[in-house]
């Protein structure tokens, strides 16, 4: 049975709505003040939040802001209940996340009808949220398995081959296999290593809070040519003769990072130009600071991405026109370098322009020297 919570410090109102959401067979409970409001949705996490604004000791809002900042109660329904009709106290309350705001004095029709649509509207994002959920789950074990599997067929074939023909094979036919097994072990560390910092990041062994208190200073300059390394590595499928042009402005900036994940971000992102910047080009990687921020860059002259699939870009298991492309990976180089940069205080934006490049900018919190 659904379950709705009232904080409501006039307390024959209080009564009038619980009677009313009762009647209707919702599950009620109701307090007279914000912080029994707090205390209470904590211990029940209700369904939907009803709110006064003005009340004693802490006011709506404040209830609001609070029930927003904890992971169980941040996406409850809030509707505010207020004779306070202005446009500010409108503003301020969906600023701070209302779903709705009824003024006193209300109708029953009036309140029953904002009820019902924001229960509505939760149990469509709800609906939304699973079937993503089932949609990523099934694009992880496809791409997974596949992206597992493939290196490893590989490898175990060639291994094959070379045990029963080793006293046959030319140099070159010896090398060419080796080759192979190289190139195969390759994409399989990469994927084991994209999943383990996936894993770190779903378990909360990387975050923001431990990059700030467990991290090491480093130079990004350092970080970035250690990344130029490891993303070769990474592109599989990149075209003949394409460099990489570094470009610095403030070598000595520091940064306050875990240095494996920030370096695995970078190369992802260097190995993603890498991949697309067209035959006989470079991409370029360039670092300075700004404001007490550090911004490096990362742009290739390749084909682009239209505006309609930028946001795909960078959703989990999503790669643009993989089968156009014969693309290898599971998709998650981005997604996964935006998470780790968003882990030690940072943002990645990409901008993109059809057929001239892409370009992704990564902002970082500079370190204290």
């Amino acid at each position: 049975m659904t379950h709705i919570l009232v904080i409501e410090d006039e307390r024959y109102l209080l009564e009038d709505i619980m009677e009313l959401l009762q009647y209707t067979t919702f599950t009620v409970q109701g307090v007279i003040n914000g912080e029994q409001g707090i205390e209470m949705a904590l211990q029940s996490t209700p369904d939907l939040i009803l709110c006064d604004i003005m009340m004693p000791g802490l006011d709506g809002f404040e209830v609001l802001e609070q029930i927003r900042s904890y992971p169980s109660t941040a996406n409850i329904p809030f509707i505010f209940l207020s004779a306070k009709a202005d446009r500010g106290s409108l503003r301020q309350g969906m600023d701070l996340g209302a779903d709705d705001f009824i003024t006193k004095p209300f109708t029953s029709a009036e309140l029953l009808t904002a009820i019902f649509a924001r229960l509505k509207r939760r149990t469509q994002q709800n609906d939304e949220a699973e079937q993503r959920l089932e949609y990523v789950k099934t694009q992880l074990a496809r791409m997974v398995t596949h992206e597992l599997r493939t290196p490893l067929i590989s490898i175990n074939t060639v291994v094959e081959i070379i045990s029963r023909q080793i006293n046959s094979l030319e140099p070159g036919e010896l090398a060419e296999l080796l080759s192979t097994i190289d190139a195969g072990s390759k994409r399989l560390s990469h994927r084991v290593e994209q999943l383990a910092f996936i894993t770190q990041l779903e378990t909360g062994m990387l975050n923001r809070a431990l990059v700030e208190t467990q991290g090491i200073s480093m130079s990004m300059w350092e970080l970035l040519v250690a990344s130029t390394n490891l993303a070769r590595r990474f592109a599989y499928m990149q075209q003949p003769n394409v460099g990489i042009k570094m470009r610095d402005r403030d070598r000595q900036a520091l940064v306050q990072c875990n240095p494996p994940a920030l370096k695995q971000a970078f190369a992802e992102l260097i190995a993603n130009a890498l991949t697309f910047a067209p035959e006989n080009s470079d991409i370029e990687v360039s670092e300075w600071c700004a404001e007490g921020r550090v911004l490096i860059s990362i742009t290739d002259r390749g084909r682009g991405i239209p505006n309609d699939k930028l946001t795909a870009a960078l959703e989990a298991f999503q790669q643009i026109d993989r089968e156009r492309d014969e693309q290898q990976g599971i998709g998650m180089g981005l997604t996964l370098a935006q998470r780790i940069i968003s882990a030690h205080g940072g943002t990645l934006d990409i901008r993109s322009v059809i057929n001239k490049g892409t370009q992704v900018v990564v902002n970082l919190p500079m370190a204290a020297n």
